[in-house]
């Protein structure tokens, strides 16, 4: 009899550990704010990509991160709305000074309850975008071919949405981000670099604009990257990429 029991246990717990991995309890907040320019200033279908050799201007163009199979919740279980995006830029003359550069070694992202250490990344042998793994699965990562942040061009910084333990990881709230909410870069020279937030965006995965998230722009800026959207059980994973577009206000000494 005790073997009947821990048999049928067994094949319970198994069966709901099926249907977790296939299952959503709910999915990533949406963005709601879309910017349409980049950071020159020009409509971003109208620019074309930068090339690997010019990291202060530019990165190359890996495609986006995948995310983990898990159970999502979330505090903003809404369908996505559309509303005015607020992608207004400030004249160069009115933004702060780019820094020098030097490797990012942290990230604050307050109003969602973000922080976390920066480890580097590059791309794989099939120019896609390393991912968090192992011991770092749940912390977000710098990507190597990005300007360091607080440099000219766009920093490149990466999370996962779902953790290996089928629940939100480090960016799961990414899309919940709104113009005007700040993210804080802390670098290895010990300055803090400060970004704003001016829009965000849904992309789907086998549509990925590159120029528009990793093209040339005039000013120092931050793109951050996680996966969302509507969950693929066959595929186990989001079927699209959340994108966080904001732009240097204020370099600061680190705390």
């Amino acid at each position: 009899m005790p073997f009947v029991a821990f048999g049928l246990l067994l094949a319970l717990g198994v069966a709901l550990l099926g249907w977790g991995l296939a299952h959503q309890v709910g999915e990533p907040p949406a963005p709601v704010s879309a910017p349409h320019t980049t950071g020159a200033g020009q409509p971003a279908d109208e620019q074309d990509p930068p090339a690997a050799t010019e990291p202060t201007a530019g990165v190359t163009a890996p495609t986006a991160e995948p995310d983990a199979p898990g159970r999502s919740t979330s505090r903003a279980d809404t369908a996505p709305t559309t509303r005015a995006p607020d992608s207004s830029r400030p004249a160069a003359a009115e933004q702060p000074e780019p820094l020098p550069a030097s490797e990012p070694v942290a990230v604050s992202i307050p109003a969602i309850g973000v922080q976390s250490p920066l480890h580097a990344l590059g791309l794989d042998d099939e120019g896609r975008l390393e991912v968090p793994s192992g011991d770092r699965y749940d912390q977000a990562a710098w990507y190597a071919g990005s300007p360091t942040p607080g440099e000219v061009g766009p920093a490149v910084i990466e999370g996962h949405v779902t953790s290996q333990g089928s629940v939100p990881s480090v960016f799961f709230e990414l899309g919940a981000l709104v113009p005007g909410d700040l993210v804080e870069v802390d670098r290895a020279d010990g300055t803090t670099a400060v970004f704003e937030v001016y829009g965000a965006e849904s992309f789907p995965k086998d549509a990925f604009p590159k120029a528009t998230v990793y093209g040339n722009t005039g000013g120092a800026e931050l793109r951050l990257i996680t996966c969302g959207g509507t969950y693929d059980p066959e595929r186990r994973a989001h079927l699209d990429n959340i994108v966080v577009f904001a732009r240097l206000v204020h370099p600061a000494p680190g705390r």
